[in-house]
């Protein structure tokens, strides 16, 4: 039970972890989709308006030499179009800087040069109405070509810096969110290894904590269970014979002579022989019964759902088999024989007065030449025997 008990939590624990990796990587996969997705997004729309705005001067120089060369008063209106949206895409733009996390410092000559662009756009639209009201002389030509040309190098140079910072600004952003994305990977890695070592602490400590229940209702000799832990399941089966009346039997065991092995041989063969009775005892109890050590070489079998014909079967059982059972080493020329008790739960109040009734019969088996079965009702004979030579002496 122990080891499958272990097994169990452990496949547990590993379900758990997997399940968490799951969730984790899952978590990871997302955040990586949703960083690349938004990965320079601060600035798309800033780039944007600069790449549209960029046209703009190429646009004003275009039109003011279609104006100077065919002299065609269409192109006013063009101009004056171009003037009406230069200064508002400069607003848009310088709107959008002061509210994106580039730094000031890395585009306030740019804002300076946007800002005096936009303060000279008043002189050339009145050099343009100048013309429309006056007509294209060559000096008004000469004036408005070169405010033009002066707009138009202003914007054409702010706009190319300013486009170039948000390029790097956004290259910039994109390795702040690879170095973010492996600190992400590398911080789920130790919680997973964090919740690993967690799990596996837990399941050490699980089995540490069996092994000890283990260790405390175990002989440490034999492996069978000891007389702490033969008095709690013989309290439980006690419960069951109260609640429904289902028999309960007691064998107790007491190899004879023992003694004599332990002074010719040695404890380290005496511990063998007591181990070898103990293999054998297994191998004839049934696998709801305990067999516990009691102290040295006394035994005990409980045996719930067992009636006294059942346990008296199973003890001549065990006494054939102890007969049979080879001794190691230098005593293989000796013959183990065991003393047994046999009682059934009659009218007992608990387990101390079962195992009581026992014991006096496991003396009787000693007292009577040891190497044999006393059960209750060969106690009950041996009395009424006795009576009936009483009587007739």
């Amino acid at each position: 039970m122990n080891a499958a008990s272990s097994r169990g939590l452990g496949m547990r624990l590993v379900v758990v972890f997997c399940l968490i990796a799951t969730l984790c990587a899952l978590a990871f996969g997302y955040y990586v989709s949703q960083a690349r997705r938004h990965v320079g997004a601060d600035y798309t729309a800033l780039v944007t308006d600069v790449v549209r705005a960029q046209q703009d001067p190429a646009a004003l120089r275009i039109t003011l030499d279609s104006l100077i060369d065919s002299q065609d008063l269409i192109h006013l209106e063009q101009i004056h179009d171009l003037l009406w949206r230069i200064p508002r895409r400069i607003e848009s733009i310088q709107r959008q800087l002061r509210r994106s996390e580039l730094a000031p410092t890395r585009y306030a000559d740019l804002v300076e040069e946007l800002t005096y662009v936009a303060s000279r756009l008043p002189a050339l639209e009145a050099a343009v109405d100048a013309a429309a009201e006056e007509g294209l002389d060559e000096p008004a030509s000469e004036a408005m070509l070169s405010l033009g040309m002066e707009v138009e190098e202003g914007l054409a140079w702010a706009y190319s810096e300013l486009n170039e910072q948000l390029h790097q600004a956004s290259a910039e952003q994109r390795l702040l969110m690879e170095r973010l994305t492996l600190a992400v990977a590398v911080l789920l890695l130790l919680l997973l290894l964090a919740v690993g070592a967690v799990m596996l602490m837990l399941l050490h400590l699980y089995r540490q904590r069996e092994t000890m229940r283990l260790q405390s209702r175990t002989d440490e000799l034999t492996g069978l269970s000891n007389r702490r832990w033969l008095r709690e399941m013989a309290e439980q089966a006690f419960d069951r014979w109260r609640r429904h009346g289902a028999p309960l039997s007691l064998i107790l065991l007491d190899l004879d002579h023992f003694k004599r092995i332990n002074d010719d041989f040695g404890h380290p063969l005496g511990d063998a022989v007591l181990v070898a009775f103990a293999r054998a005892l297994e191998r004839e109890v049934r696998r709801i019964d305990t067999v516990a050590r009691m102290g040295g070489e006394e035994f005990a079998i409980l045996m719930p759902d067992s009636d006294m014909a059942g346990a008296q079967h199973l003890a001549e059982r065990i006494l054939r088999a102890t007969r049979a059972m080879p001794l190691p080493g230098p005593a293989a020329d000796r013959r183990l024989t065991v003393s047994i008790g046999v009682v059934e739960v009659a009218d007992e109040t608990g387990f101390d007065r079962l195992y009581s009734r026992a014991d006096q019969l496991l003396y009787q088996a000693k007292k009577s030449g040891r190497d044999r079965v006393v059960s209750d009702h060969d106690a009950e004979d041996t009395e009424w025997q006795d009576h009936e030579d009483d009587t007739r002496g």
